[in-house]
């Protein structure tokens, strides 16, 4: 399971002739949404995790009041 797991992350392996480096990765859609929801949170965990702290408290407020 794991191993698929890497598999999707990475993405298959192409190389491409007379371009250096020439490696390249063709992965599914999933997994670059995937990558790029993981790099703007450990770019922004503090933004984050702060709004989400912001939208819990008002919920809870606003199912007190109501």
């Amino acid at each position: 399971m794991f191993d698929k797991l890497r598999n999707w992350w990475e993405g298959e392996v192409y190389h491409i002739e007379g371009v250096f480096p020439g490696i390249r990765y063709r992965r599914h859609w999933t997994a670059d949404l995937a990558r790029g929801c993981t790099s703007f949170y450990l770019k922004n965990w503090k933004w984050c995790l702060g709004f989400t702290a912001t939208i819990i408290s008002l919920t809870v407020a606003i199912l007190k009041l109501g």
